[in-house]
C-alpha cells in the first residue's frame, strides 16, 4: 500500500467529521466525556477547515485509489519557555480501517518535514495519559513527554 499526503480540500470535510469518535476510543478519565471531547474537536475543526489561521495546515493521508486514510491538522505557536516558534500537532486521526498500517506514522513525518519548512525548533502535542496507543506511537517516533498537566475534578459528574 502506498500512502499520498496533500493538502485539505473543502471536499474533505465530512471525512474529517466522521474521525471525530476518534479521538475518545479509549479509557477517558472519569470526569470527561466522549459526547464533550468530540464536541471540542468537532468545533475546533470546523471552524479550522472554515477559516484557516495563518501558520496552519491541513494534510490528508490518502491511498493509491485515493481512499482518504487519515488526516492532520497543525499550527505555528510559540514556545513558552523560549519564545521560539513550534508546530503544535493539533488533530492526528486514522480511519479505524488503516489502523496499524502506518499512516500515523506518515502524518507524523509530514508534519516534522513541515515544522522544518517553517524553521520550527520543536514539534509538539497533546494526549491524554489513558491513551496508550497513542502515547505508543509518539513515543517509537522519538517524542518524550515534557509537562504533565493534573486535574483535580471539584463537581461529580451526573
Amino acid at each position: 500500500m502506498t500512502i499520498h499526503i496533500r493538502l485539505f480540500t473543502l471536499s474533505d470535510t465530512d471525512f474529517i467529521e466522521s474521525l471525530i469518535p476518534r479521538f475518545s476510543e479509549f479509557d477517558l478519565p472519569s470526569w470527561r466525556t466522549p459526547d464533550e471531547i468530540d464536541n471540542a474537536n468537532l468545533a475546533s475543526l470546523k471552524k479550522a477547515m472554515e477559516t484557516p489561521e495563518p501558520g496552519s495546515a491541513i494534510f490528508i493521508a490518502e491511498d493509491e485509489t485515493g481512499k482518504r486514510a487519515g488526516f492532520l491538522h497543525i499550527q505555528i505557536q510559540t514556545d513558552y519557555f523560549n519564545g521560539s516558534k513550534v508546530v503544535y500537532i493539533s488533530d492526528v486521526a486514522v480511519d479505524s480501517s488503516f489502523e496499524g498500517q502506518g499512516v500515523g506514522r506518515i502524518l507524523l513525518d509530514q508534519a516534522e518535514a513541515w515544522a522544518r519548512e517553517q524553521g520550527c525548533s520543536l514539534l509538539t502535542l497533546y494526549v491524554f495519559s489513558n491513551n496508550s496507543r497513542a502515547r505508543k506511537v509518539y513515543e517509537k517516533l522519538g517524542f518524550k513527554e515534557e509537562v504533565t498537566k493534573y486535574v483535580k475534578p471539584l463537581f461529580q459528574k451526573e
